[in-house]
C-alpha cells in the first residue's frame, strides 16, 4: 500500500559503530545472547529459538532522550525482534547449535555491517525496509544460520526474508514503546495528528500482510511469495444465439472468457464504479485461491489500505459492520474503517473463505447466501455517492454456486495447466483467450522459480512430471508444489495409482524421515514415536478438528480424542509431556495457532485439504478396524465385536459432522489405495452393517455421555450416511455390484430421503454421490430426487421410476431392462452405454443426454424430448419413437432397424442421411421442417 511519507525534521547519517557506542548497543553480544535462549539451561543441549527468546534479550537504547539516539534504539530493537521472530519461523532448519558458542559468535565478521551508513530521516519511517542497514545484515545473519547447521543455500534463504519480517517489528516496537520514543515525535514538522495515528496502524498491518506471504512453507526457508506466480481464470458469459441450431436447444450456451486474475482484479479496483463493487474468486481446493487473496492483499500498492479477512476466524452476527469492527481489533487497527466517522476512507476488504461459513459453530448451512446478501447491502449503501468500499469472496465451487447470480463478477481460478483437449469436451463450453493466457505453461513458470530458490537450474517442469496423467495434479498450485517437495528428495513414488492421497503420504513420510538427515536427530516434536503412531497422532488431530469446525481444534480436544482411542500413551512420550508435546507438534507440521476457544488456544491447519487428507486416513482406518474386529469374533465369539460394537464405533467417528463432497473425494482416493482383496472383504462387510443398520437402527443410546434425541438423531443420519459412502468407495475399486437386501421395495428410496432431506439448490450431501455399482432391481422409486446423482454400473432392472428426477445424473453402463421410466426427468443424463432395453420412457425428458451407445432395444420412446441429444451409436432396434423431438440430435451410426418413427420431429437431426439402417423416407439430407 502507497502512503505519502511523513515529514520528519530529523535526518541523521552516521556509520553503526557510531550509532551502537551512543546507545551502548553491541551486535555480538546480541548474536550471542539469541543463540543462549534456545539451550537448555539444565542439560545444555539446544533445543531451538523458543518464543521466550524475545524475553531472554533486553531491549538498548531506551535511556536516551536524543531524537536521533532513540530512532537508533528503534532500529536496533526493532531488527532484534525481526531476527528473533526469523529463527523462530526457521526453526526446523537450525537442527544444532556451534559447540562453542561465545567462539563462533566473536568469530563473525561485523565489519561491513558496522562500518554500513545508516540515514535516520524521513524515508526510513516511510519505507522501512529499504534501509541500508539490512543488507550487511543478512550477509552476517547467513553465516549465523550456518554455524546451527543450516547448509548455505538455506540459510542465504532464510536470511533473504529479513526486509519481509523488519517493517512490522517497527510498527510493534513503536506501538508498545510510544512514550519512551515520545521525543521522536517532536522531531516532526507537524504535530501527529489522529490521521496520522491511523496511517500508522494500517502500515502495520500491511507489514503484517506481507510477513506472512514470507513466512516458511512447510519447513522450508523460503516463503510464498517466492515461488508465487499470479494465476490465470475465466469468467461466464452468454453466448449470443448463433443460427439455425440454438432453435434446436434449450438451454443458454455459456463461453469462457480468460484473464489473468491479479491485472483483472486491479483493473476493476481502478474503475471504482459504485454499481459493481464485489468480486468473487472461486476453485476448488489446492487451485491457490486462498493463496492468491493472501499475495494480492501482501502486494496492495493502491493509496488506500486493504484489510484480509479469513473467514473461518470471522463471527458473523448480524451487522457486518460491527462483525468488521470486532475483527479488527485483533489486527490492533484503531478503528472500524466501516464506521459512518470513517467513510472519507476509501477500502478493499477481501473475505477469504465463504465455504467455511457454514462450518459447525459459525452459520448454519444455507447462510452463505446470507452472508452476501448481507455484503452486498451494506457495499450499496456505503457507496451510495462514490465508491467507498470494495470487496473480493473467495470461496470453494460448491459455496459460491447459487450465491452469485452475476457470472461476469464469478472468476474461476484455472490449473497452471490445461490441456486443449479437455477444455471443451469437460465443460461444453468454450475459451474465449484473447491475451494468449492459456498459451504458458504457468507449471514452467513455478518450477524455475523454485528452481532459483533451492539453487537447482530447472528451466522448467522436470521431463519425468511432465506426463498426461500427472497433469490434473501438476496442474494446481498445491499439489504441484508438495510434488516438487517430494521430488527434489528423491522420495516421490509415481504410479498408474498415484492419487492426491498418495503425494500427502510421500509428504508425511518425508517429513518424518527428514528429522533423520544431517546429524541423524529426530525433531523434538517427535521424540520416539515410530513413523506409524506419528501417523495416528496425527489423523487423531484431524478427526479432533472435523468433530469440531473443520479446520481448527484444541490441546485440550485433540487430549480426550486420544484418550477415547487409546492413543495417550503415544501423547506422552513427547518429551515435554502430554499437553506441551501436542503444542509442538501443531506448530512444527501444518498448524498455526489462531485465537483461542474456551480459554484454550486453538490451532489451524495451514492447508485445509491436509486435513481432509487425515480425515480420510482416519475414517478408512476405522473401516479396517471393523473389518478385523468382526473377523476376531467369528473366529472367537468371545473376541472381536458384533455387528452392533462395529456400528457404535462407526457413529462414534462419523457422527459428529457431515462429510461433504471434499472430503468423499480423499475417502475414494485413500480406499483406492488399499489392496483389492482387503477391499472386497470391506465391501461386503459394508453390505452387511447397512442391512443391521435398517433392521435395527444405529445404536446411538450406547454412546457416551448420552446425547439428547435430537443430537443422536443427527448423528445417526450422519454415520448413516458414511455407510453409504464406504460401500461405494470399495464398489468403485471392486467395479462389482455391492448387495443389499433390502427388506421392501420401498426401503432404499426411504433410507435415501432421510439421508438428504430437502434437497435445494445448494444441496451438498453425498448420498446421491455413491449409488454407483448398486443393486437396487425392484426399488420402488416413484418421483424420486435423483437430480445429479451417480449411479453408473448400478443394476436398477424392473425399477419404478416413474417420473423420477434424474437430470444430469450419471447411469452410464447402468442396468435400466424394463425399467418404468415414463415422464422422468432425464435431461442431460449420462447414459452412455446404458441398458434400457424394453425401459418405458414415454414423454421422458431427455434433452441433452448423453445415450452414445445405449441399448434401447424395443424401448418406448413415444413423444419423449430427445432435443439435442447425442445417440450416436446408439442401439434403437425396434424402439418406439412416435411422435419423439429429436430437433438436433445426433443419431451417427444409430441402429434403428424396425423403428418405429412416424410423426417424430427430426428437425436438424444429424447423421440420418447415410444411416442405411433407418427407414429411407426419414433419411435427411438437410434440416427439414417439424413433424418430416
Amino acid at each position: 500500500m502507497r502512503y505519502p511519507g511523513n515529514k520528519f525534521g530529523l535526518s541523521v547519517t552516521k556509520p553503526v559503530s557510531v550509532w551502537n557506542q551512543e546507545v551502548k548497543a553491541d551486535f555480538r553480544n546480541l548474536f550471542k545472547a539469541l543463540g543462549k535462549a534456545g539451550v537448555d539451561a539444565v542439560s545444555g543441549k539446544w533445543l531451538g529459538v523458543g518464543k521466550d527468546a524475545v524475553d531472554a534479550l533486553s531491549a538498548l537504547g531506551l535511556k536516551v532522550n536524543e531524537p536521533g539516539q532513540l530512532a537508533w534504539s528503534l532500529i536496533y530493537n526493532s531488527l532484534q525482534q525481526a531476527t528473533v521472530e526469523l529463527a523462530i519461523d526457521s526453526e526446523g532448519l537450525l537442527p544444532d547449535a556451534p559447540e562453542d558458542l561465545e567462539t563462533f559468535c566473536d568469530r563473525l565478521d561485523l565489519s561491513v555491517l558496522e562500518a554500513t551508513e545508516v540515514a535516520i530521516g524521513e524515508d526510513f519511517f516511510a519505507r522501512p525496509e529499504n534501509l541500508s542497514l539490512l543488507e550487511p545484515w543478512q550477509q552476517v545473519l547467513q553465516r549465523w544460520f550456518m554455524g546451527f547447521g543450516a547448509d548455505e543455500r538455506e540459510a542465504k534463504t532464510i536470511a533473504q526474508r529479513l526486509p519481509s519480517y523488519f517493517p512490522l517489528a517497527v510498527a510493534r516496537e513503536w506501538r508498545e514503546n510510544q512514550t519512551t520514543y515520545a521525543p521522536i515525535l517532536q522531531a516532526l514538522e507537524s504535530p501527529f495528528s489522529q490521521a496520522a495515528e491511523r496511517e500508522l496502524g494500517w502500515r502495520q498491518y500491511q507489514a503484517w500482510l506481507k510477513k506472512q506471504v514470507a513466512e516458511p512453507l512447510l519447513g522450508e526457508p523460503f516463503g510464498l511469495e517466492d515461488v508465487y506466480v499470479d494465476p490465470c481464470a475465466y469468467f461466464r458469459r452468454k453466448c449470443e444465439e448463433d443460427g439455425e441450431r440454438s432453435r434446436y436447444e434449450e438451454c443458454d450456451r455459456y463461453e469462457r472468457v480468460v484473464v489473468k486474475l491479479g491485472a483483472a482484479l486491479r483493473e476493476w479496483l481502478h474503475r471504482a464504479d459504485r454499481n459493481d463493487a464485489i468480486r468473487v474468486v472461486s476453485g476448488g481446493p489446492g487451485s491457490g485461491k486462498s493463496s492468491f487473496a493472501k499475495m494480492f492483499a501482501a502486494r496492495h500498492d493502491f493509496d488506500f489500505p486493504v484489510l484480509f479477512v479469513p473467514l473461518h476466524q470471522f463471527d458473523l452476527k448480524g451487522d457486518l459492520v460491527q462483525s468488521v469492527g470486532q475483527f479488527v481489533r485483533y489486527e490492533e487497527l484503531s478503528e472500524n474503517p466501516l464506521d459512518p466517522d470513517n467513510r472519507d476512507l476509501r477500502l478493499l476488504i477481501i473475505f477469504d473463505g465463504l465455504d467455511e461459513l457454514s462450518k459447525q459453530g459459525k452459520l448454519s448451512e444455507g447462510d452463505a447466501k446470507e452472508f452476501v446478501r448481507e455484503v452486498n447491502q451494506k457495499v450499496s449503501q456505503i457507496n451510495q455517492r462514490t465508491t467507498h468500499l470494495q470487496v473480493v469472496i473467495t470461496g470453494r465451487d460448491v459455496a459460491v454456486q447459487g450465491a452469485f447470480r452475476n457470472l461476469e463478477r464469478v472468476f474461476h481460478v484455472l490449473p497452471y495447466f490445461e490441456p486443449e483437449a479437455k477444455r471443451y469436451e469437460e465443460s461444453n463450453e468454450y475459451y474465449i483467450d484473447e491475451g494468449d493466457c492459456l498459451a504458458v505453461d504457468l507449471r514452467d513458470v513455478w518450477w524455475r522459480k523454485y528452481g532459483e530458490v533451492t539453487q537447482k537450474a530447472y528451466t522448467g517442469m522436470p521431463e519425468d512430471l511432465d506426463r498426461e496423467k500427472l497433469t490434473e495434479i501438476t496442474g494446481q498450485p498445491l499439489l504441484n508444489y508438495l510434488v516438487a517437495f517430494t521430488y527434489v528428495k528423491g522420495k516421490l513414488n509415481l504410479s498408474d495409482t498415484t492419487n492426491l492421497n498418495s503425494i500427502y503420504a510421500d509428504l508425511l513420510h518425508e517429513v518424518y524421515e527428514r528429522s533423520y538427515e544431517g546429524k541423524g536427530k529426530r525433531h523434538k516434536a517427535i521424540g520416539d514415536l515410530s513413523e506409524e503412531n506419528f501417523r495416528r497422532i496425527l489423523e487423531e488431530v484431524s478427526l479432533a478438528a472435523w468433530h469440531g469446525d473443520g479446520r481448527t481444534t484444541t490441546v485440550g480436544e485433540i487430549r480426550q480424542h486420544c484418550q477415547r482411542s487409546r492413543l495417550q500413551r503415544l501423547l506422552e512420550q513427547f518429551e515435554e509431556g502430554a499437553k506441551a508435546g501436542v503444542t509442538r507438534l501443531f506448530l512444527a507440521f501444518y498448524f498455526r495457532q489462531s485465537g483461542s476457544r474456551e480459554n484454550e488456544p486453538t490451532f489451524e491447519f495451514t492447508h485445509k485439504s491436509f486435513g481432509e487428507y487425515l480425515t480420510a486416513a482416519r475414517i478408512v482406518r476405522a473401516m479396517a478396524r471393523i473389518q478385523a474386529k468382526l473377523d476376531q469374533r467369528e473366529k472367537d465369539f468371545e473376541e472381536g465385536w458384533d455387528e452392533r460394537d462395529a456400528l457404535l464405533h462407526w457413529a462414534e467417528i462419523c457422527g459428529p459432522t457431515r462429510m461433504d463432497p471434499y472430503l468423499l473425494e480423499f475417502v475414494w482416493n485413500e480406499v483406492s489405495l488399499r489392496s483389492k482383496e482387503d477391499v472386497a472383504k470391506w465391501q461386503k462387510t459394508f453390505a452387511r452393517l447397512i442391512e443391521e443398520m435398517l433392521k435395527h437402527g444405529m445404536p446411538m443410546e450406547k454412546i457416551v455421555p448420552p446425547l439428547v434425541f435430537h443430537k443422536a438423531n443427527r448423528w445417526a443420519i450422519h454415520a448413516e450416511e458414511c455407510l453409504l459412502v464406504a460401500l461405494n468407495a470399495c464398489a468403485r475399486v471392486t467395479r462389482e455390484v455391492s448387495t443389499v437386501q433390502w427388506t421392501e421395495p420401498t426401503t432404499f428410496g426411504s433410507w435415501l430421503l432421510r439421508l438428504q432431506g430437502q434437497r435445494d439448490y445448494e444441496d451438498k450431501s453425498v448420498a446421491s454421490k455413491c449409488l454407483s455399482y448398486l443393486n437396487l432391481s425392484q426399488a420402488e422409486l416413484y418421483a424420486a430426487n435423483l437430480d445429479e446423482a451417480h449411479l453408473a454400473g448400478a443394476h436398477l432392472e424392473g425399477a419404478n421410476l416413474f417420473r423420477a428426477h434424474l437430470d444430469l445424473a450419471n447411469l452410464a453402463g447402468a442396468n435400466l431392462e424394463g425399467v418404468e421410466l415414463k415422464g422422468a426427468d432425464l435431461s442431460g443424463a449420462d447414459l452412455e452405454g446404458a441398458h434400457l432395453a424394453g425401459a418405458d420412457l414415454a414423454r421422458a425428458r431427455l434433452a441433452g443426454a448423453h445415450l452414445a451407445g445405449a441399448h434401447l432395444e424395443w424401448a418406448i420412446l413415444a413423444e419423449a424430448d430427445l432435443k439435442g441429444a447425442d445417440l450416436a451409436g446408439a442401439h434403437l432396434d425396434g424402439a418406439d419413437l412416435e411422435g419423439a423431438h429429436l430437433e438436433g440430435a445426433h443419431l451417427d451410426g444409430a441402429e434403428l432397424d424396425g423403428a418405429e418413427l412416424e410423426g417424430a420431429h427430426l428437425a436438424g437431426a444429424i447423421g440420418l442421411f447415410d444411416n442405411l439402417s433407418c427407414p429411407e423416407k426419414y433419411r435427411l439430407r438437410k434440416p427439414i421442417s417439424d413433424g418430416g
